[in-house]
């Protein structure tokens, strides 16, 4: 009986043994890590806390899975119920847009555990530019975007094909510019001055001094250059023929226009049609240009029936005009026919608040839009690409552009809205080059262009 006692006590003290030694195991295993490391776009730092909740003494090891996340130290003991800071730092430098996953693997005491590291990094994919823009042209015939600066004075040429851009200086600031049909000759306009441009060879052929600050100006397809006059008020368009050196400006034939017209050539190469501005209501008129000279054909047929607000743009066809104010007109060789009212563009903002910008697209059947927020004093350019059905005028979808992440100071990073003055397309319709700005963002070089890819 008592050998059964003692066996029974000898068995008792082993189970109890074994219990002591698990829970010593047990002990030795309790450590705190987090599950995820979460870097965001604004920080590229965090610590990471190995903390011993047992009364065993705690060795570590720990490796990353990817190059880009370093440790301060990669092993270390904690005592118990104490804890170890490991520094973890990414370098994003090569991580796309987006967030990006690795692990960090631990081994505690032989046990292997792991976290996940979460990066989510902000690569601005817009071309930051070196200047200005005071205006700009698309030529879907070479597929370039050129665009003229102030600051330095020059007109820029980015092949949309290539991405590179390319520089002519200026004289003088530019106010304006124009493209010819086929792409390949531009005119730029100053205060008394235009410049005639070879966009093949990059270099300016002639400057020619005008009589006026131009406003805005037209290269028309018959070598001579039309200038609309910023001052005057009840004023004339200076027709230029660029084949003469001297004595070859013109005034307008016919009645005489106001200051501060935007125009732009028909596709037909015949006609100029103009936009009032300064003028309530304002209109839009047409001028032949066949002859050379300008002369002042006939405005719309309404007079104040539509909005017009001071702009306007074509379809690829010639066969629609899309006003500033929203409004649609056909074109027609005849009179009776011409600048007929076609529809009104629905947009969510003010009815009274005016397009920034128009491109068309005949390849994606598309209309693209730049839209101001409201008509108040201050036109804030919403930050994104509108897209309607050209045939329709129904609203698509919008397109939001890229932000600015600027850098306030070392530890404090702040997004600025893209504020976009132009928008176009390339002859495939498949890119969109967007000109931007940091409009507040107190940069050295706050403007840009944004390519967006349309499918």
């Amino acid at each position: 009986m008592k050998k059964i006692v003692l066996a029974l006590i000898t068995l008792l003290t082993i189970i109890g043994c074994s219990s002591n030694d698990s829970n010593e195991q047990t002990k030795e295993a309790t450590y705190s890590v987090p599950d995820t490391l979460n870097f965001t776009i604004f920080n590229n730092k965090l610590v990471l806390n190995i903390e011993n909740q047992g009364e065993s003494i705690l060795n570590y090891t720990l490796t990353n899975s990817k190059n880009y996340v370093n440790l301060s130290k990669k092993d270390g003991v904690v005592t118990a119920l104490n804890h170890d800071e490991i520094t973890v730092t990414v370098d994003k430098q090569n991580l796309p847009n987006g967030k990006s996953y690795s692990k960090l693997y631990l081994n505690i005491n032989n046990k292997k555990d792991s976290i996940v590291v979460s990066v989510t990094n902000y690569v601005e994919q817009k071309v930051i530019l070196n200047s200005d823009v005071v205006d700009a042209e698309f030529s879907k015939v070479t597929n370039q975007l050129v665009y003229v600066s102030a600051s330095p004075a020059a007109v820029n040429i980015l092949s949309t094909n290539t991405g590179l851009i390319e520089s002519i200086p200026l004289s003088y600031a530019p106010t304006c510019i124009s493209l010819s049909l086929d792409g390949k000759t531009a005119v730029a306009g100053h205060d008394r001055y235009i410049s005639y441009i070879d966009l093949i060879n990059k270099t300016i052929t002639k400057t020619y001094p005008i009589s006026c600050y131009a406003n805005d100006i037209v290269l028309g397809n018959n070598k001579w250059a039309y200038v609309f006059p910023k001052n005057g008020q009840s004023t004339f368009i200076r027709s230029i023929n660029l084949n003469l050196i001297t004595d070859n400006e013109y005034e307008h034939i016919g009645e005489k226009i106001y200051e501060g017209n935007k125009a732009r050539l028909h596709p037909s190469g015949k006609y100029i049609y103009g936009a009032e501005n300064n003028l309530s209501p304002s209109d839009i008129e047409k001028y032949d240009i066949q002859n050379g000279n300008a002369e002042y054909g006939y405005d719309s047929p309404y007079h104040g029936d539509y909005i017009m607000n001071g702009n306007l743009w074509f379809s690829e066809d010639g066969n629609r005009i899309f006003t500033r104010g929203k409004t649609v007109f056909k074109t027609s060789e005849l009179r009776s026919q011409d600048m007929i009212y076609n529809g009104t563009i629905n947009t969510e903002t003010n009815p009274y608040s005016p397009i920034q910008w128009l491109d068309h697209s005949a390849a994606k059947n598309n209309l693209y839009l730049l839209l101001v927020a409201d008509d108040s004093w201050i036109q804030k350019k919403l930050p994104y690409v509108y897209v309607y059905n050209d045939t329709n005028l129904a609203f698509k979808n919008k397109i939001s552009l890229e932000q600015f992440l600027v850098s306030k100071n070392e530890s404090e990073k702040v997004f600025y809205d893209a504020e976009p003055f132009f928008v176009f397309s390339n002859s495939a319709g498949n890119n969109l080059f967007v000109i931007v700005k940091a409009t507040g963002a107190g940069l050295n070089k706050e403007w840009a262009i944004e390519k967006i890819s349309i499918q």
